[in-house]
């Protein structure tokens, strides 16, 4: 598994070529996708070209910067011109292929990336295990009897298992960070509207976060960088603050001890009151299932039977959602976002765990019970549209463990500055290594 960094580094040196870095990942994924599920479709002759050409223009002189040459797996969500976006959908749902590429794809392309291929995710987005009824269940690297987590699931096994060197996600209540938790990787969920979602099939565009997903946390940055006009900066070491004890109930003992070790090794911390987040919960569930169902109205009603498991069903609840309680909903996410804005300031970021346990047995449970267990967490950051770094702490077993890191609006450099110093930190410590 080798990262942006080095694989930018060796590209200058003349160790390592994109065309080769590319061979060498079209060969992992022809020997290990059929098992993990973890592409539905693979760009080859694209990426070999693509990849010829980065590597023309660096030996002219002509460097795009640190993604340069770097292969990359796109989440299919994003349109990426000439190819369909299937959206994990019911063949009878599937659009032409793309006209244009997403605006993401635009400045991966003008970063010089290579686009690999497009990789699984749970149907349309909605849903955490990425046990997909019309692909199949994508597998977890570390146990492929196991969810990788979803909705993003095929980007983090593609990650764990060495099948790219980065990759595009998107996170609606936490389908960046509870993948990247359950696969042993980075999940970058940026500020709301810090990155496009133009020509991103929309789960609901209130609270849809595209974002970056890698090995490294200076790795996604550094896409985040490229895929949005941010700018990291040192701000020096900000503040670590821990939730109340009510973040932690329900958790496996050994995620809470493992994420409370990582927060130990970055110093002394404070606790902050952040008050009942059950009421923020359900405001994120109720727009997210209004926004879903307003967007697959249509579907919903004329081919109810091309929606897999108990998708058709929860759409439904986003139609019996009355107009007063989306206003609620929306007075709850303003009031959440103020008290969590004044809480973190400037200079402070939340530690708390990614997900309440390691990776589920695929089917065990499944649907709203496993969304309800693995978003509770993830999902109230959704609402206030902050940055969320999830980095992992460790592992159960071949089971990895993750942590979130939360930044206030906009406060992206802060999690760099924690993030970079954790991974210092968990040098030496333990953690889970896919297959």
């Amino acid at each position: 598994m080798i990262s942006v960094v080095e694989a930018a580094r060796r590209f200058r040196d003349g160790t390592l070529s994109p065309e080769s870095l590319t061979a060498d990942l079209l060969a992992a994924i022809e020997g290990a996708n059929p098992r993990l599920n973890a592409y539905y479709a693979v760009f080859a002759d694209d990426a070999r070209a693509a990849a010829a050409t980065a590597a023309r223009e660096l030996r002219e002189g002509r460097d795009r910067g640190p993604f340069h040459g770097i292969p990359v797996g796109v989440k299919d969500l994003f349109d990426v011109a000439g190819h369909v976006t299937t959206a994990g959908a019911h063949p009878g749902f599937r659009p032409p292929p793309a006209r244009d590429d997403a605006e993401v794809i635009v400045r991966l392309r003008a970063a010089g990336a290579v686009l690999l291929g497009k990789t699984a995710l749970h149907e349309w987005a909605l849903g955490v295990s990425n046990n997909n009824v019309h692909f199949g269940p994508t597998r977890n690297p570390h146990d492929l009897e196991r969810i990788p987590g979803g909705s993003s699931g095929g980007s983090a096994a593609a990650l764990a298992a060495g099948l790219a060197v980065a990759a595009l996600g998107t996170d609606t209540g936490g389908s960046i960070r509870i993948p990247a938790a359950l696969c042993g990787v980075v999940g970058l969920k940026p500020t709301y509207g810090r990155v496009s979602a133009q020509g991103v099939t929309p789960l609901s565009r209130s609270l849809d976060h595209p974002g970056p997903m890698a090995t490294t946390v200076e790795d996604a940055f550094l896409m985040l960088e490229a895929i949005s006009d941010l700018r990291c900066a040192p701000v020096g070491r900000p503040r670590v603050l821990l939730p109340p004890r009510t973040f932690f109930e329900g958790a496996d003992p050994e995620v809470e001890r493992l994420v409370r070790a990582a927060v130990a090794r970055l110093g002394p911390t404070d606790t902050v009151e952040l008050g009942d987040v059950q009421p923020v919960w359900d405001a994120n569930t109720t727009i997210l299932l209004s926004d879903a169902a307003a967007f697959h109205e249509d579907r919903v009603k004329q081919h109810p039977d091309w929606f897999g498991g108990n998708m058709a069903e929860r759409l439904m609840i986003g139609f019996e959602y009355r107009a007063v309680d989306y206003a609620r909903a929306r007075d709850v996410q303003r009031e959440w976002t103020e008290r969590l804005t004044r809480r973190l300031g400037d200079h402070a970021v939340l530690a708390l765990p990614a997900t309440p346990v390691p990776a589920t047995p695929i089917g065990n449970p499944e649907g709203s019970a496993l969304s309800k267990l693995l978003t509770r967490l993830t999902a109230p950051f959704n609402l206030a549209g902050v940055p969320v770094l999830a980095v992992p702490v460790g592992a159960i077993g071949a089971l990895p463990v993750g942590m979130q890191l939360v930044a206030a609006p906009g406060r992206e450099s802060l999690l760099w500055e924690v993030g970079k110093a954790h991974e210092a930190a968990m040098q030496g410590v333990a953690v889970a290594r896919a297959g």
